[in-house]
């Protein structure tokens, strides 16, 4: 079957390179011919434009450029289809079927989507759509924006989301319960540990925007456990060693080479639960709800705002013979193989 994915598989960020790849990794194994529908909007451009080019400190400018360069080079790795320049342009691809996910592409909150309806298979006409994982994010049940999405929505021949509020905005829009499956990321093998001077040994920290306060606990608790903290995939001074400008591909590696993960990120935690490794979870106010499913369904400990200091029994960490994620996992897989028959 020649299947296309429309995602994000252009931004600078490591969980949106790796779980394009993660889904289009799997189908290929499933014995499809798989492409990325190469399709960026205005707003999408705009924004990754700006996270380069909006400082003005010449060694930052320097260092984001170079990041830049990591991901284009890993960008050209994946099998990359047509690029598209509108949603009308979707109804002349010649796939068998489309998959729409994963990552935030439905979050209409999103300025990166910004409501952008391609990503709900307008233009496309009747050729068969499924979706993957796809997130609505931080987008309200009751966000009266919502209604017009209901015939998109009913055009899909089957929906799976990753998160629970997706899948309640789902069932309210459509009257069908959605299959709740895993980030692609979960889809493939446990990476290699990439340990080296910085990862041996360090408590790796995987964290966009962390509060001040938050970078007080955790140094504190690196100090107390006395080790070095080694941020993966940012930059920031209060860090021991920096690894800001690796391959994305290399990231969760870089994390497994760690002796534990501190993350406040949707994929941070997807990372650590793929290689098993030992985590802690800071609570990020715009981060909460992506990664409340994760919390409910595998019983995960959260450092929240209240939480004065980090305590060894915040440390989460499930073995590979946790039958849970496990069976989810292998629910995600069949959900695929089941609606994509070569």
């Amino acid at each position: 079957m020649k299947i296309g994915i429309l995602t994000f598989h252009r931004g600078i960020n490591a969980g949106g390179f790796l779980q394009a790849k993660g889904l289009s990794s799997f189908l290929t194994s499933r014995g499809h011919q798989v492409e990325l529908i190469d399709y960026t909007n205005a707003a999408q451009k705009k924004l990754d434009h700006e996270a380069i080019y909006r400082t003005r400190h010449p060694l930052r400018l320097l260092n984001n450029i170079r990041k830049q360069r990591s991901y284009l080079k890993a960008i050209a790795t994946l099998p990359m289809g047509v690029r598209i320049q509108s949603a009308e342009n979707l109804s002349a691809l010649d796939y068998d079927c489309i998959v729409f996910g994963s990552d935030e592409i439905w979050n209409i909150c999103n300025p990166f989507s910004a409501g952008d309806l391609t990503f709900f298979g307008a233009g496309m006409g009747s050729g068969p759509k499924i979706s993957y994982a796809p997130s609505f994010g931080s987008t309200s049940l009751d966000d009266p924006k919502l209604a017009s999405l209901s015939p998109l929505l009913a055009g899909f021949e089957a929906i799976s989301v990753r998160d629970e509020n997706s899948l309640a905005i789902v069932e309210s829009l459509t009257g069908r319960r959605p299959d709740l499956v895993v980030d692609p990321v979960l889809l493939s093998k446990p990476d290699k540990p990439i340990k080296n001077a910085k990862t041996a040994g360090a408590i790796g920290t995987y964290l966009m925007g962390p509060s001040e306060r938050d970078v007080q606990r955790v140094c504190q608790f690196a100090a107390e456990a006395a080790k070095d903290l080694c941020s993966i995939g940012y930059h920031y001074s209060w860090a021991t060693h920096n690894i800001a400008f690796c391959d994305p591909t290399d990231v969760p590696g870089l994390l497994a080479g760690c002796d534990l993960v501190v993350t406040n990120t949707f994929h941070g935690v997807v990372f650590s639960l793929k290689n098993r490794l030992p985590f802690i979870i800071v609570s990020h106010p715009s981060k909460d709800q992506k990664i409340d499913t994760f919390r409910r369904k595998l019983g995960l400990s959260t450092v929240t705002s209240e939480t004065e200091r980090i305590h060894e029994n915040h440390v989460n960490q499930l073995g590979s013979e946790n039958q849970i994620l496990a069976g989810w996992i292998d629910e995600s897989k069949g959900f695929l193989e089941r609606h994509l028959s070569a």
